[in-house]
């Protein structure tokens, strides 16, 4: 919190609060001597701490629309309806981003309030994409003539003119090539354009994760998050008036000896995930260990504000999509994903899916909004604890809040 600006704030308040008029009141008699004067102070509620959350989809909410995985009518798992990427009234401010209505800027905690810059899709750097398509601002300062900016002159911009307590960032996963490497791997399974086989035996896509291609994206990510913390500094923040969290990424998928579907063809078109088992241990035990390992590592080098890093690796273990323990929607026999414990005995990722609207390609293999959920209840701890520096996970406790969403603990 910027204590000097709260400060002359409060003291600009209370001076207009405090009142003093020599003529007496209206409607009353000049000569009542009974009358005494007083004075009343007025003292403001405390404005509201901001957390921003910038980077990719995984903090965006990407996916979060949905409760549960169906391929039968999509109404009982709509958790948020057909607005539920619109930032802003009827439209979203940056197309494609879906900056959900349920992310991890949207957060339960008291005086609180949540401001959702990131994007699905993002980058490290801001990218135009080939032609035609959309604009994906990274972690950087990027302007130009169409109105685009990047997210860390979006952070300068807002934080300027609000009190941000914490930066909450997630990014790394898309300068791996993640979209990309899920493709490949779903398509090796079901033989499409190629004979069937593991991505992960496939030269081009490990290479991807290679020691080289993980030094890249470090000094990336590196100079991303220090774009962020110079943002902070040009809209007039000391290191000590904020923190910045950075989040690794949850497992989506089970590994091999806990996936639930042993024969392809159910894993396929009943649990929408199609994925052999060498790809399944190897996503876990080499991809996403590589990426978390390549982000944690560039948010230790930086200085300046205190850094916390947040490991949700283990955020949706349980519930993982085709996991053990937990099924479809359709095969729970709820009549809704607002029946009571829902979110006890449902998956929180999204399905592959290969289908046509409602549900959009993009939101495959990203947590729904109970995996979201989840993951806000992380971030919430961090911020009521009032975590300092250093790593700390985050994973289910197996039960759910009074609420009905899932309950989770932090572990250093």
């Amino acid at each position: 919190m910027r204590v000097g600006a709260l400060a002359v704030g409060l003291t600009l308040a209370l001076l207009a609060g405090c009142t003093h008029n020599d003529e007496p009141p209206e409607g009353t008699g000049a000569s009542d001597t009974s009358a005494t004067s007083s004075t009343t102070v007025t003292v403001p509620p405390e404005p509201p701490q901001w957390v921003v959350t910038v980077g990719d989809s995984y903090i965006s909410g990407e996916g979060s629309r949905w409760a549960g995985n169906t391929m039968r009518r999509a109404a009982p798992t709509d958790a948020l309806g057909p607005t539920a990427y619109e930032d802003r009234p009827g439209a979203e401010s940056q197309p494609g981003c879906h900056r959900a209505q349920e992310s991890i800027a949207t957060l339960q905690l008291p005086n609180v309030r949540g401001k959702n810059l990131a994007c699905s899709g993002a980058t490290t750097r801001s990218s135009a994409g080939p032609a035609g398509l959309r604009f994906k601002p990274g972690l950087d300062f990027h302007r130009d003539a169409d109105g685009n900016r990047g997210q860390a002159l979006a952070l300068q911009g807002f934080a300027r003119t609000h009190d941000v307590s914490h930066v909450v960032v997630s990014i790394g996963g898309n300068d791996f090539g993640f979209g990309p490497v899920v493709a490949r791997c779903a398509l090796g399974f079901l033989g499409l354009f190629s004979p069937r086989q593991p991505c992960s035996a496939d030269p081009d896509v490990t290479a991807r994760f290679s020691v080289k291609q993980a030094r890249t994206v470090g000094e990336h990510a590196r100079a991303a998050f220090d774009r962020v913390t110079k943002a902070m500094t040009r809209a007039g923040y000391a290191d000590a008036d904020y923190q910045l969290v950075v989040l690794s990424y949850p497992s989506p998928l089970p590994s091999s000896n806990q996936v639930r579907y042993q024969r392809d063809q159910p894993r396929y078109d009943v649990g929408g995930c199609p994925f052999f088992d060498a790809d399944l241990d190897w996503a876990n035990d080499v991809a996403l260990a590589t990426i978390n390992t390549t982000v944690g590592k560039a948010a230790t080098a930086v200085t300046g504000p205190d850094v916390v890093r947040l490991d949700l690796s283990r955020a949706l273990e349980g519930h993982r999509l085709c996991e053990r323990g937990v099924d479809t929607f359709a095969a729970t026999g709820l009549a809704s994903w607002q029946s009571n414990g829902a979110a006890s005995i449902l998956e929180w990722v999204n399905r592959i899916y290969f289908t046509v609207a409602p549900w959009q390609l993009q939101e495959s293999l990203h947590p729904n909004y109970w995996g979201m959920r989840a993951e806000q209840r992380c971030v919430e701890l961090v911020i009521s604890q009032r975590l300092s520096s250093g790593r700390v996970g985050c994973r289910p406790t197996g039960g759910l809040t009074s609420a009905g969403t899932p309950a989770m603990r932090l572990a250093r």
